[in-house]
């Protein structure tokens, strides 16, 4: 038989958390999850929300979030690179798809472009 006592059963450390542990530092994993989804193209932008709030989270804390900070960083790298894909990707299948309608179904060829046009897709070669 054991003797337990209330105060033995339920006893916590009244000491705080030391300066390096997970505790001390209550935005790192959010600053971790801020930089892993800073990868992943559109979602980098929940990523780059992460990593801002925990890099604040982490300054009033009194210490400099890293992984938040590299987060942010490619974050807003990716986002960047993505709209300037989208600003050159965009224009040429908009207007494929609006000469599509113009033209109607069937391959057409419209100057240099032949324009194959389908009821779900349409595709430009151009004969450069």
């Amino acid at each position: 038989m054991t003797d337990a006592t209330p105060d033995s059963a339920a006893s916590i450390d009244p000491r705080p958390a030391a300066a390096g542990s997970w505790i001390a530092r209550p935005f790192q994993v959010l600053g971790i999850v801020g930089f892993g989804l800073s990868f992943f193209g559109p979602i980098g932008l929940v990523g780059l929300v992460l990593s801002v709030v925990a890099l604040i989270g982490g300054r009033r804390h009194g210490y400099l979030n890293v992984f938040a900070l590299v987060g942010l960083i490619v974050s807003v790298l990716g986002l960047l690179i993505l709209g300037v894909i989208l600003a050159l990707a965009l224009p040429p299948i908009i207007d494929a798809v609006q000469t599509c309608a113009e033209l109607g179904d069937g391959v057409h060829v419209v100057g240099n472009a032949t324009y194959t046009c389908a009821p779900g897709s349409s595709s430009v070669h151009s004969g450069f």
